[in-house]
């Protein structure tokens, strides 16, 4: 059988993942929480893989989180459910695969070589999804540099060439990036880096912690996820109904001192042009917007694919 070769994108975040690619010029975007399970469920949100004879399913269960992505488990099944997403009809693919890691892990020569040899496997990847029998064989990887990705995604909407800095919030990281413009080049170029241990999960993992000990109750970190991430002002537990307002200022400490490390780093942030992205930028600056002056204006999906987008485009 002929294989078809492709070249995708994975962005391999602590929270969600999210894969993109171009399919006859068209730009096609998938995501799945990073989540799985080894016990059966009938959950249609799950993907059922079989590998090597174990049965996992992926975007249900527990968060599959770790910051130090190289030492994160079944990266690589969940790279092929991703490719899977965005060519569900193809059975036999030869892939170049693009994505990405924090600056400060892609600059240590031995997590990077760590992180690469996860995917590159001799010969062809046989699994099964969703009952559908696929080959993979993996060409090549590429790691890309998470946070100055999606800068170069949304480059074209920047409207300033100085003090300019990106900031990238993640599941369990903050990546950060200052840019020089280069006006012999006409191009902008990464300056100071710097990543920062925390993300949107310790965000929910500290509103969820209040909510469960002033109200002794147990509600899960993926429920608060889901309120963050869709705008929802209440928090729903056992038929009674909650103000996030109550619970939300149990993250503030946390991005106060993300806020002083940025500080320390770069400077005030008001000084600079913030270009926010990631997955948590859009719960991070519920707090931090009082301390920007200026940033850039873009839609949710265009922050939360703004690496993945960036992988290709570089």
């Amino acid at each position: 059988m002929k294989k078809e070769k492709v070249k995708v994108a994975v962005d391999l975040g602590n929270s969600m993942l999210n894969s993109a690619a171009y399919i006859e010029k068209e730009l096609i975007l998938k995501k799945l929480p990073n989540k799985l399970q080894f016990e059966k469920t009938i959950s249609p949100k799950a993907r059922v893989m079989k590998k090597d004879g174990k049965v996992i399913y992926l975007g249900v269960g527990d968060l599959n989180n770790n910051v130090l992505k190289h030492t994160r488990k079944n990266l690589l099944e969940q790279v092929l459910v991703m490719i899977h997403e965005i060519f569900p009809n193809e059975d036999n693919l030869s892939v170049e695969l693009i994505t990405g890691l924090p600056p400060t892990q892609m600059f240590n020569e031995k997590y990077l070589k760590l992180f690469q040899d996860i995917f590159i496997q001799p010969g062809e990847i046989k699994i099964t999804i969703d009952g559908k029998q696929k080959t993979f064989e993996i060409l090549n990887v590429d790691v890309k540099a998470e946070g100055y990705s999606g800068f170069i995604s949304l480059v074209d909407k920047i409207t300033t060439k100085q003090n300019i800095l990106g900031i990238d919030v993640g599941g369990s990281t903050t990546d950060l990036c200052n840019y020089e413009y280069d006006y012999e080049d006409d191009m902008y170029y990464p300056n100071v880096t710097d990543t920062i241990e925390k993300g949107i999960i310790d965000f929910e993992t500290a509103i969820a912690n209040k909510f469960n000990s002033k109200n002794g109750a147990d509600i899960k970190i993926s429920q608060i996820d889901v309120i963050l991430r869709n705008d929802i002002d209440v928090i729903e537990y056992e038929g009674s109904k909650y103000k996030l307002d109550d619970y939300i200022d149990a993250m503030y400490p946390i991005i106060d001192d993300m806020i002083n490390k940025i500080t320390n780093k770069f400077g005030q942030l008001d000084g600079y042009y913030v270009v926010g992205i990631g997955g948590g930028y859009k719960t991070f600056n519920k707090y931090a917007n009082q301390f920007i002056s200026k940033q850039l204006e873009v839609d949710d999906d265009s922050r939360f694919y703004a690496n993945v987008i960036g992988y290709l485009e570089q």
